[in-house]
């Protein structure tokens, strides 16, 4: 049927509408006045196949969807398609893939999932144990990640969608996981894959060997969609969701441009609609700690979480996210932060917290360090790296400038920068600071002796750099701490120093500042699903017609962050495996 044909619904049959608030707002069953004659309302549009979100995801189901003779229909609520995958590096981490095969890499199946469950349940792992100690619906999740990731891709370049290469390092060789030193790790380097760009645009980032970034990406998929007359409506944000008297799930009310647009799926409807990371009240009520924001789409705000949960979801991972630190002064501005602090940037430079100590290892990867702000102290009561600070000197000015938060030589001072000509200069400036921004982050300051121990710190650290060895923190010992401190195609800092990641601080000033949270890329909790995609519910069966795939859902990936491209890797496969599955259910009228 067209898609802009009205097509009413069986009046014998009585809609289920839910709120994105999670209420039930029209039962058809007398709860609320007038629910009869919302179910008998038109179908303002109609599809097969609803895509909800137009990220790596949501692409991915729609293309898959319409592979298997589906009519497919996208939403999106932003006003471009794209989703966060425009703004990510595009990369996609998929075990067994055609590089490691064609190099003779062998990365087995077995291999991999006791690697897996390592890396994303090590509380749970066990060697010896029956998947090995995972639970059974998480380990079959990992088990067709790994059994449709590399089919999946191959895919997409077999019908001419995406072509691939290898995601390499700043050395040329493949980059390896972020956990690669694990004696589980059998294959460490290589399970990253990023797009061949239809083209090169001048101004545009890619890849040592040309590989291209999320943007490059998104316009491939977008093409694909085109050329299968895959419709992608824009600034319609999905507030509802329609199920039919058994609880199917048959369509969605959407908003756009101030009317409200009743649109159903016959077959089903696919969410990939990201997480919740730009909504404060969700971030603080499930998030392991205090986190400030991130660089998600501004519209990912837990739509989906709160619709799948008023249609009764069993919701799961809501603590973890992909974490990066943020600046805190940009997230007070907006949620929406536009410098990700991926790395410390620089061989001269290193975190401290408001005590003037090193916590952590400041190059380990951007999935884990993070974490380090959530440290609770049970004496005080509170958080005591909840803020800490980012501390450099002009040599990383020098090398460094533009970088994840450092300023640019020769220019003026962004805002979140704060400086001083010598240690106590320094310590001043930061205390101002902070004092400043006390209506925003509460009574946060330096401790005492913070000038005192800085120095101490500062020149504990530059003996480590001078022998080459952190004794503390490890600092570039792992293949994911040099890989990281070249990201993005840095050219190697000059330096005569056996460890690549550290040099000393220069024994003057000046010295810069600024200060550091905790944020993520995206929240990676949401509704359970199962090998179908398929959203289940809270006695553990599928919800008829309702799917997810990316941000949205549960991750399949639990807490961890496997490596570079461990968003988009599953992103790309669960969104396949939603879109094939939606597109092969029974039909139904609607």
């Amino acid at each position: 049927m067209s898609q802009d044909k009205q097509r009413p619904v069986d009046t014998v049959r009585r809609s289920f509408v839910l709120s994105a608030g999670g209420g039930l707002i029209a039962a058809g069953v007398g709860v609320v006045p007038g629910a009869a004659r919302a179910a008998a309302e038109p179908w303002h549009r109609d599809a097969d196949v609803l895509v909800v979100g137009s990220g790596a995801a949501g692409f991915s189901a729609a293309l898959f969807a319409r592979e298997s003779g589906a009519d497919v229909l996208m939403l999106e609520k932003g006003p471009v398609a794209g989703g966060t995958t425009i703004r990510s590096g595009g990369v996609h981490y998929i075990p067994n893939n055609r590089f490691l095969r064609a190099a003779g890499i062998a990365d087995p199946r077995e291999d991999f999932l006791r690697l897996a469950v390592r890396m994303s349940y090590p509380d749970r792992y066990r060697p010896e144990a029956a998947r090995f100690g995972a639970g059974e619906r998480e380990y079959v999740l990992l088990e067709t990640f790994y059994d449709q990731a590399a089919p999946t891709v191959d895919r997409l370049t077999e019908l001419g969608i995406v072509d691939y290469l290898p995601f390499i390092d700043y050395d040329d060789r493949p980059f390896p996981d972020n956990y690669a030193e694990l004696a589980e790790n059998r294959a460490p380097r290589g399970r990253g894959i990023v797009c061949r760009p239809k083209q090169q645009r001048e101004g545009r980032f890619y890849y040592r060997n040309g590989g291209g970034v999320g943007v490059d990406l998104i316009e491939l998929l977008q093409a694909a969609a085109v050329e299968r007359s895959i419709p992608v409506l824009t600034r319609h944000a999905v507030a509802e969701l329609v199920q039919d008297v058994a609880g199917r799930v048959v369509g969605v009310v959407c908003e756009h441009r101030g009317k409200r647009l009743r649109i159903g799926a016959r077959q089903g409807v696919v969410f990939a609609s990201g997480g919740f990371i730009h909504d404060p009240q969700l971030r603080a009520c499930h998030l392991l700690g205090p986190v400030y924001g991130g660089c998600a789409a501004p519209t990912n705000r837990g739509d989906f979480l709160r619709l799948s949960g008023g249609a009764g979801a069993a919701l799961g991972n809501l603590q973890h996210g992909w974490w990066m630190e943020v600046l805190l002064e940009e997230t007070l501005a907006s949620s929406d932060a536009p410098t990700g602090v991926w790395v410390i940037p620089g061989d001269s430079s290193l975190s401290v917290n408001l005590a003037g100590e090193r916590y952590v290892n400041e190059k380990n990867h951007p999935g884990s360090r993070p974490r380090a702000h959530f440290a609770w102290d049970a004496v005080s009561g509170d958080y005591p790296q909840r803020i800490t600070l980012m501390i450099w000197d002009t040599r990383t000015v020098q090398h460094r400038g533009g970088v994840m938060g450092v300023q640019q030589a020769g220019a003026p001072l962004p805002g979140h920068v704060i400086s001083g000509a010598g240690w106590e200069a320094l310590a001043t400036a930061i205390a101002a600071r902070l004092e400043k921004l006390a209506p925003a982050i509460g009574q946060v300051g330096l401790s005492p002796g913070f000038a005192k121990q800085i120095q101490a710190t500062v020149a504990r650290y530059n003996d480590f750099a001078r022998r080459g060895v952190d004794d503390d923190f490890q600092r570039g010992a792992a293949a994911a701490d040099i890989a990281w401190n070249y990201f993005g195609n840095l050219p190697v800092l000059p330096s005569d120093y056996p460890n690549p990641t550290m040099h000393p601080l220069a024994p003057q000033g000046p010295y810069f500042a600024a200060l550091l949270v905790a944020g993520a890329i995206d929240s990676k909790g949401g509704p359970l699903v199962d090998a179908q995609a398929q959203v289940l519910s809270s006695e553990g069966a599928p919800i008829g017609g309702l799917y997810g795939a990316g941000n949205c859902i549960a991750s399949p990936t639990g807490g961890a962050y496997w490596g570079g491209g461990g968003t988009i890797g599953p992103a790309v496969v669960f969104g396949q495996i939603a879109g094939s599955a939606a597109a092969k259910a029974p039909a139904r009228v609607i």
